[in-house]
């Protein structure tokens, strides 16, 4: 019984990572990335789409970031999708849901007004704007 849990949390998580491939080029994105190395902490809350039975937890580096999204490095693997917590020394904390992911990168889409965090974005890194690169 334990074998046929664990084969079926294989095969969403295979099935979670072909859904979730980024299809988007740079071209396609509205808001301007900021290049940064922030710890963060994300978060998945029991009973919201968890795939697992308690809170579930990851730690990594937010490698850029805009208006509304970031890519992050994770230390493991990530399987939960919504209702997402990104907690960062530098914004607090943010509700998102994770787009897509690739091993340990994964891409988070921001559920707040991109236009607060822009402001926010803003004031923590020097001559950041939205401008095209």
């Amino acid at each position: 019984m334990i074998i046929a849990n664990d084969i079926k949390k294989m095969l969403r998580a295979l099935d979670f990572e072909e859904d979730h491939r980024s299809t988007g080029t740079a071209a396609d994105r509205r808001y301007r990335r900021a290049d940064v190395q922030w710890q963060a902490t994300i978060r998945a809350e029991r009973g919201n789409a968890c795939l697992h039975e308690e809170e579930r937890e990851v730690c990594g580096i937010i490698k850029d970031i805009s208006a509304n999204g970031a890519r992050i490095d994770v230390d493991g693997l990530f399987f939960e999708k919504n209702n997402l917590l990104l907690q960062t020394s530098q914004l607090g904390i943010l509700r998102c849901d994770l787009v897509w992911r690739r091993g340990n990168k994964i891409g988070l889409q921001f559920s707040e007004d991109p236009k607060q965090i822009l402001a926010r974005l803003q004031k923590l890194i020097p001559g950041f704007d939205n401008r095209p690169a």
